[in-house]
């Protein structure tokens, strides 16, 4: 530890903490050695390192030489910003200073967690800290303005968690418009025969909390309907909906089933799962909500006799689709789950029609499996005597099908066998499992109730081979217990196949611009302290969207993300970020409309001066580096401050060549976390900046960081965005000018970054870094050319529109 050095000439007064995370940066980087040398920089007058630097008596250091030392600026080297920044801050204001005169240096996601040489990742925590601490010293103190928000609140996906959500938001006096994709609310659950281990009636639980949407004053449904564009800020976000057309008029249908008996099309029913079939005209089922009929536009003929029998004129083909335009304060997805094609599992021949999957089953329980049925075969209308259940179909394998476990397999395997044990008392049944993972409260019971209670059997080995049998199916499968392969003939087996992301999480998720995680589910904030909350302030997730989650957890999530949205909106108001684009010198503008043209949410106008919006200002930074005048400077990352941050980066020389990324907040930055999360190793070459968005870096951004000693530079953010569009025209157009300069078009790249293949990241970066070190080291006449033409006038990318 270094004390106070005393004030001298110094202009700032900077406190550095380096955190050992306990072994999570300890393991990896020198923290002493990395806290003793943040002594010796410029404005340094304390340096500690603490085992654990967010702890009550770390933020208490904190305070102490803040009032102790009369600190002005304060830099803590830890885990990743998005951990505890807010944390931080808080500190600093409760000790008296601006929340925004704190430097947050990310030594555990992207140095220890990313890098394996201890003195390689030692020295780059140096650099990082010299950079944080450079750039400490040009922060300035921020006031955020407080505004309005919405009370209303945008809930999607209608199943048991958004359901859930939406009644408790409702109920506690907020607007809510919850979107269902689908003609009907009621999700997976609808589709279940009872739920485990109590064995209640599915149905029972869910259709009254159906009706109490339909019929609750502060809830407005839209089925049939998704999210296309969301803009705006948290607290006051603008929201585009597609209402696909119904066919059928909700106020006047009285589901009088007169269309749906003369329609003539029959198709698969994908609420029964392909069992049975349906009309071109129908109602989901019978427990949907709303109760109207709809009309499957794929399948219908139009052949009118629909039309001709209804009474109530309720019917009208010729309906479009609509857009709706809603202003929310919030925004809950709860969008569920999908189930693994089990096509693809090529080792089981699921073209045998008595090789089904669990949601099927559980069809078949509602339809065929009541008092004085009999559950037949497909194939042959032979009594069903024996079935086989396999888990992990597609689950905890990397060959075909997910890595994770779905959850909850287990648990309705054993739903299923008990229910079917008790209802036909002469069936066998039999599950094929690797582990039995039944956690929860009365599971465990309900898993040694089926044994002894119930008599099902259960085989231990994973199934290897499902095919037509001499007198049924065949299933092969290792018996782990007897260490020998075993076949046995069943004339049912059911597949319990894995959980994924529902379809169309990707597009939704880069709508909403929040993060995915690995398994392509929604990353949550933290996945204990704050397991419901994106990434992005404002939006919160509920149920399966975030992983696998049977009925109760999901429950607890709906609410859980409902109460989250309360405590957002609670008050009203809020404090808005106030990393917002500033007008610094109005007088500059040449009236070239270029900040115009490129602001994404059309924040900017220009007559005689410049005007922001600063509401609808998203702080991206696009505006500062395109305006070829220097009209505006982003607050929090200003010009000084990242020409600073890249000078500190790369004050020591070196004779390795170094890489800076400069990496979007939003996304491309939590990409980078994720990777260091999962312990991704690559080069550590790479030294990364966290930027709003990889727009706020431009020309001159990018030849003053060649010429302050970088031999490559990496920006990244979302793909297919606003932002990227901005990167890449940019990048396109400074190629031909860094060959002119002597520095090269291949030392500088573009990496598009969408969460789900955050894992690409490190092979981006190997690749790159393979790359510059073929290339070797800039010559410094290079790097003089770029600091001239650095300062130089330029034309920007994006131009007016001719008049």
């Amino acid at each position: 530890m270094t004390g106070d050095r005393g004030t001298k000439d110094k202009k700032e007064r900077i406190g550095v903490y380096v955190c050992h995370c306990g072994t999570n940066i300890g393991g990896t980087v020198d923290c002493k050695l990395v806290t003793d040398y943040a002594g010796t920089l410029d404005d340094v007058v304390v340096s500690r390192d603490n085992i654990y630097t967010c702890s009550e008596p770390g933020q208490n250091q904190i305070a102490e030489d803040i009032k102790k030392h009369g600190l002005t600026k304060v830099v803590v080297a830890s885990c990743s910003p998005k951990m505890h920044e807010k944390t931080f801050r808080k500190t600093l204001q409760d000790a008296g200073l601006n929340p925004y005169v704190l430097e947050v240096i990310n030594l555990r996601e992207q140095c220890s967690w990313v890098h394996k040489d201890k003195a390689e990742a030692t020295k780059k925590a140096k650099d990082l800290v010299r950079g944080g601490v450079s750039r400490a010293a040009h922060l300035e103190g921020l006031n955020p303005k407080e505004i309005e928000l919405s009370k209303d609140v945008l809930v999607i996906g209608g199943g048991i968690a958004g359901i859930s959500s939406a009644l408790q938001l409702a109920n506690s006096g907020y607007q809510v418009h919850l979107i269902e994709r689908n003609p009907s609310i009621g999700g997976r659950m609808a589709q279940l025969s009872k739920t485990f281990p109590t064995l209640d009636c599915a149905p029972c639980i869910l259709s009254p909390r159906m009706v109490d949407i339909a019929s609750h004053p502060r809830i407005a449904l839209y089925t049939r309907s998704e999210v296309i564009s969301v803009s705006g800020s948290p607290g006051n976000y603008s929201v585009r909906v597609r209402v696909a057309p119904r066919g059928v008029d909700l106020k006047k249908c009285i589901g009088c089933a007169k269309c749906e008996k003369v329609c003539p099309v029959k198709v698969p029913d994908e609420f029964e799962e392909g069992l049975y079939e349906r009309k071109a005209i129908y109602k989901p089922f019978p427990q949907a909500v709303p109760a109207a009929y709809v009309v499957d536009f794929d399948n219908c003929k139009e052949c009118g006799a629909c039309e001709k029998v209804c009474s109530a004129h309720a019917i009208d083909l010729d309906e479009k689709e609509r857009f709706e335009d809603l202003e929310v304060g919030a925004v809950v997805i709860a969008t569920g789950f999908d189930l693994f094609d089990v096509r693809k599992l090529g080792e089981y021949d699921t073209s045998i029609p008595d090789v089904i999957t669990a949601t099927q089953m559980e069809r078949l329980m509602i339809n065929e499996c009541g008092a004085g049925m009999v559950l037949k075969r497909k194939t042959d209308g032979n009594r069903v005597k024996k079935v086989a259940l396999v888990l992990c179909a597609g689950s905890r394998t990397r060959k075909v099908g997910m890595p994770y476990c779905s959850k909850i397999c287990c648990n309705y395997a054993i739903k299923q066998a008990v229910i079917l044990r008790k209802t036909f008392p002469y069936m066998q049944v039999y599950i094929y499992y690797i582990d039995i993972r039944s956690a929860g409260r009365g599971f465990e019971e309900f898993y040694v109730r089926s044994q002894e209670e119930f008599n099902v059997k259960y085989m231990h080995g994973r199934v290897s081979d499902i095919q037509k049998g001499k007198n049924g199916i065949m299933v092969r499968a290792e018996d782990v217990t007897l260490g020998e392969v075993i076949e046995n003939e069943f004339d049912m087996v059911v597949l319990c196949t894995s959980m994924m992301p529902s379809e169309g999480t990707d597009t939704l998720a880069r709508t909403l611009k929040v993060p995915l995680g690995e398994d392509g589910f929604v990353s949550e904030k933290h996945p204990k302290l704050d397991p419901v909350s994106s990434h992005r302030s404002g939006i919160f997730a509920a149920g399966a969207i975030l992983g696998p989650k049977d009925v109760r957890d999901s429950v607890v999530d709906g609410r859980s993300a409902a109460a989250h949205v309360i405590e957002f909106l609670g008050s009203g108001k809020m404090l808005l970020d106030p990393v917002k684009a500033l007008i610094v010198d109005a007088s500059r503008c040449i009236q070239c409309g270029a900040c115009e043209l490129i602001c994404p949410v059309h924040a900017i106008t220009v007559s005689d001066m410049p005007l922001i919006d600063q509401i609808a200002c998203i702080g991206c930074g696009a505006c500062v580096s395109e305006c070829p005048t220097h009209v505006f400077d982003l607050a929090h990352y200003t010009d000084a401050q990242v020409d600073a941050e890249v000078r500190g980066l790369l004050a020591e020389p070196s004779e390795d060549v170094r890489i800076v990324g400069f990496f979007g907040d939003i996304l491309a930055y939590v990409a980078a976390d994720s990777a260091g999360t999962a312990r991704m190793e690559y080069p550590t070459t790479l030294r990364i900046l966290r930027v709003p968005s990889a727009a706020r870096v431009a020309r001159r951004e990018i030849l003053l960081t060649f010429a302050n000693g970088a031999d490559g530079v990496m920006l990244s953010d979302e793909e297919g965005g606003e932002v990227a569009e901005i990167v890449e025209r940019r990048v396109k157009a400074l190629i031909p000018e860094l060959d002119q300069l002597g520095i090269g078009k291949e030392r500088l790249t573009f990496v598009p970054m969408l969460l789900p293949i955050y894992k690409v990241l490190p092979k981006f970066v190997d690749t790159f870094d393979k790359k510059i070190k073929q290339l070797g080291r800039l010559s410094k006449e290079a790097r003089k050319n770029a600091l001239e033409a650095a300062e130089e006038q330029y034309n920007p990318v994006f131009k007016k529109r001719p008049e």
